[in-house]
This record gives structure tokens, sequence and C-alpha cells, in this order.
């Protein structure tokens, strides 16, 4: 159960982070990062277990690289600009040191 939902958490985090960084160009993808970074921490903080900051952390990375790539209609919803450039790159790093920082 735990499984399932740090993956659930870690997938929904993708698609707020997804959703909320066009808005207001500067703070969204804040907003975004943000959110991710203390997703991912407190999904370690709630369980436990680096294990499932890992699992929530794959999970968004799933969901933002298909996010970030071309759909059935050629359609994207994180696109190559400096916001989603910026949402890829620090927002990974940000996952990655949620997941190394102690629960």
């Amino acid at each position: 159960m735990q499984f399932l939902s740090s993956l659930l958490f870690g997938a929904m985090i993708a698609v707020s982070a997804t959703l909320v960084h066009q808005t207001l160009p500067p703070v969204g993808v804040s907003v975004g990062i943000f959110a991710t970074y203390l997703g991912i921490w407190y999904v370690g903080r709630h369980y436990g277990k680096r294990r499932y900051k890992l699992i929530a952390l794959s999970a968004w990375l799933a969901v933002i690289s298909i996010a970030g790539s071309f759909g059935v209609g050629e359609e994207l919803l994180i696109q190559g600009d400096n916001q989603g450039s910026a949402l890829l790159t620090i927002g990974f790093v940000a996952g990655v040191v949620a997941v190394l920082r102690n629960p």
C-alpha cells in the first residue's frame, strides 16, 4: 500500500508541477520546483524510508517525461522554453536532493 501511495503521490506532484509551471512565468516554475522538493521530502517523512522517496521521484520523472514529449496530436505540455527546461532540470535536481536528504 505504501508503494502505491508513494507512486500516486509522485505522479500527482508531477501533474501539478506541469500544470502550474506556465502560469506567471517566474513564480509558476518556482512553485513547481518547490512543490516537487517538498512533496518528495514529505513522502520520506511520512513513510520513514528512502525507497519510497525514490519511488515518488521515479513516478515524477515518468510523468514529466511523458508531458515533455509529443503526444498523438503533436501537443506538448512542457515546452522547450526557459520555463520548461528549468522545470525538467532543476526539478529533477531538487527531487534528487530530496531523496538524498535524511528523512
